[in-house]
């Protein structure tokens, strides 16, 4: 940081000593008493600082550096069909078909078109026969209910679910901080070993959890269906 005077002393010695820095900042280190000066890219920044707006204070309007481009409106325009034509496309993508940057690419979609980038949620995928079969379970609860007065309490719910004994790891939030890249690779393997978890639910209480390795959910779900009581099963 240099005071107003400074700045001062050093945009007229770099006139007067037609524009060389060197000279500039010996001159300054004679005239201030200091050890070390402005090197040499200072001294022009603030020198075309001054050239551009006339003032040599540390304000944020006219400060130094890179001037902001106009975005031209082709290039918006350009973007924004592509854009609207596959909302998929990546910006690598789509600066390469355009041979802009990927920074002009940044601005123009986020600050020209106000855009952002969304991430496009999952969810598994139910066929048409079972959202019937659905429908249809749920008609014939409704008619058991009002003719038969049946107990929608007796009603067991199993499921289950994959663990993975090897970890998992989550490359989105798993970093190594240092000076140099340590190039680790963590290895997966294809067919990893898994315990499986099974458990079933009642408004009565709850049957489990059970884990196995290797077993067949579908006979287990038979096996707890035949064990349980008929005042039970309803």
């Amino acid at each position: 940081m240099y005071s107003i005077e400074q700045r001062v002393f050093l945009v007229l010695e770099y006139h007067r000593l037609k524009e060389s820095p060197t000279a500039t900042r010996r001159s300054f280190q004679a005239r201030f008493n200091v050890p070390k000066g402005p090197d040499a890219k200072t001294i022009r920044t603030l020198f075309a600082k001054f050239q551009r707006t006339g003032s040599v204070t540390d304000d944020l309007v006219g400060n130094v550096g890179r001037q902001q481009t106009a975005v031209p409106p082709e290039n918006v325009a350009t973007v924004s069909g592509i854009i609207q034509q596959i909302p998929l496309s990546s910006v690598r993508r789509i600066a390469s078909e355009t041979g802009l940057k990927r920074s002009s690419m940044q601005k123009i979609l986020r600050k020209s078109l106000h855009m952002f980038p969304f991430k496009i949620q999952t969810h598994q995928a139910i066929p048409v026969r079972a959202v019937q079969q659905r429908v249809d379970f749920a008609n014939q609860m409704f008619t058991m209910i009002d003719s038969e007065g049946f107990d929608v309490g007796c009603i067991w719910f199993t499921d289950e679910a994959h663990f993975h004994l090897n970890g998992f790891v989550n490359k989105q939030n798993w970093r190594f901080w240092g000076s140099e890249n340590p190039y680790w690779c963590e290895a997966k393997p294809l067919y990893s070993p898994k315990v499986t978890v099974w458990a079933a639910v009642c408004s009565r209480g709850i049957i489990g959890p059970f884990s196995f390795e290797k077993r067949s959910l579908v006979n287990v779900t038979l096996q707890f269906w035949n064990n349980l009581s008929p005042h039970s099963k309803c």
